[in-house]
């Protein structure tokens, strides 16, 4: 498959095109006499006076002011959100830049690498469309201007240049998530899966292995089976395996993804509303090829595997039906009470052989689980579940400086016990009490003694319907790309 290739041409220092807006950051506390001056009317009337997320532009001079607000109260999350709505810009100006100035006051107050990695990151979304397959998409393709960076304190250029470096690596990576994520179940199915996975796997010299329906039925992975069974898409295992040149450390991470390409829920099926939005049932799956993909461009440190299970869960005379009873990768067997619940049984047989074949030191799954996860956090946050403090004491750093908030809930065993079957090892479902954290204790039962594993339900942080929060645009957020790149760089600092 081929992907889109739109993004900006970022630079620090140099002037972005003939053509450009420059944009000058000011705060509230610190608002320029002159320009209090120049602009009387507007700074008297309260149109433009410095608070957070005040745009004016002078046109005569194409200036654009952005007002950041009281600078003791900066932060990196707010700086960065503002500079979405200017990636979107971007797209609409036709080839026209935009030189961005760091205040100096600007660059004293947040680390200048983080600062313009985010804003970076914000840029790149922002101007990336995610209406790829519209007419208007392929008539109206237009040049994106470039953007370049200038720092007045001139000794931080160092550290902003180490920022440039990485977002626009992690950015692409991020788009390409979202790309996937976005297209339809007809246009991205379980074999476009293999081949954008090659694809990453060819870009970063990765090893990658596919099993297919042959090597899944040697393997015993009846749980990927079962749920492909109404589908004529056949089921796939795909790994990718990253060996650093130079490793950090002797810690293996393992990045589990779930890749529902279509989940019409199966037999117990969905209701009709919404169900278009199941494409997005292989988020988990998305994030974690392309964060292996950042990882091994950016050449951290750290062996990864990225293992992802793929499938279409269909109704079909033909399809795994309530009450049914398969034996896991594990030799477990579950009885599966509910086919909608179909991403735990893929996960399952996941986390058990990447267990036991590459026995990982740090092993994370991520998947759209389940809606309860939506319920207790929104959209704003991905749940975390764990069954190690020191995984999740990494995971909440890796959160706070890649800006992908997660929160931790908790994996008490209380929660296993309504999986209890009474003609099984256990059932996949536990009713809607917690659902969320049984669903998390299910997958607990499939993951080896001894490796920290952290289970993080991106149900409701994978996707927006509407702009919100942390996304002021709708769609695919790519979420766990930036997460996943972070954690990865902090464990290959651990000691």
């Amino acid at each position: 498959m081929k992907l889109d290739k739109n993004k900006i041409q970022l630079s620090i220092g140099k002037n972005p095109s003939k053509s450009y807006y420059k944009l000058q950051i000011l705060f509230k506390d610190h608002f320029p006499e002159n320009l209090k001056t120049k602009f009387s009317l507007q700074t008297a009337a309260g149109i433009f006076t410095g608070d957070g997320g005040q745009v004016f532009t002078d046109e005569s001079e194409k200036i654009i002011y952005l007002g950041l607000g009281e600078s003791s109260k900066v932060k990196i999350r707010n700086v960065a959100q503002q500079f979405f709505t200017f990636g979107e810009k971007l797209k609409k100006w036709d080839g026209v830049g935009l030189e961005i100035h760091f205040p100096k006051l600007l660059t004293t107050a947040l680390p200048a690498d983080a600062l313009v990695y985010q804003v970076v990151n914000s840029l790149e979304q922002g101007a990336y469309s995610i209406n790829v397959l519209s007419k208007e998409y392929k008539e109206n393709v237009k040049k994106i201007g470039a953007v370049s960076f200038v720092l007045q304190d001139a000794a931080k250029t160092k550290d902003a240049e180490r920022g440039l470096k990485k977002g626009k690596v992690v950015s692409r990576y991020v788009n390409g998530t979202r790309y996937i994520a976005h297209l339809p179940a007809n246009h991205f199915t379980p074999e476009e899966f293999v081949s954008r996975s090659k694809e990453i796997a060819k870009d970063n010299g990765l090893k990658i292995t596919v099993f297919d329906e042959p090597q899944l039925k040697k393997e015993k992975m009846n749980g990927i089976l079962s749920v492909c069974e109404g589908s004529d898409k056949k089921a796939k295992m795909i790994l990718l395996e990253y060996s650093p040149a130079k490793p950090s450390t002797k810690k293996k991470l393992a990045i589990i993804g779930k890749g529902l390409t279509f989940d019409s829920g199966g037999i117990s099926i969905k209701p009709a509303q919404d169900m278009h939005e199941m494409k997005y049932d292989m988020c988990g799956a998305a994030a974690a090829i392309h964060a292996i993909g950042a990882i091994a461009e950016l050449g951290l440190g750290v062996p990864v595997i990225a293992a992802i299970g793929v499938a279409e869960n269909m109704p079909d005379a033909a399809a795994l039906k309530p009450g049914d009873v398969y034996t896991a990768h594990n030799g477990l067997t579950v009885e599966v009470q509910n086919t909608d619940a179909e991403g735990r049984l893929v996960l399952g047989d996941v986390l058990s052989y990447v267990g036991k074949k590459f026995k990982p030191d740090y092993m994370l799954d991520l998947a759209t689980l389940t809606g309860a996860i939506i319920i207790s956090l929104g959209h704003e946050a991905a749940g975390v579940m764990s069954n190690s403090e020191t995984l999740t004491e990494l995971l909440k750093a890796a959160s706070e400086t890649s800006d992908e908030r997660i929160w931790e809930m908790p994996l008490w065993d209380e929660y296993a016990e309504d999986l209890k079957s009474d003609i099984a090892d256990l059932r996949n479902v536990a009713g809607r009490a917690g659902g969320s954290l049984s669903a998390a204790k299910y997958l607990e039962r499939f993951v080896d003694p001894g490796i920290a594993w952290a289970h993080i339900d991106i149900a409701g942080a994978a996707w927006r319907k509407k702009s919100s929060g942390t996304q002021i645009g709708n769609g695919p957020t790519g979420y766990g790309v930036r997460l996943l790149v972070d954690f990865a760089e902090k464990l290959g600092k651990k000691k």
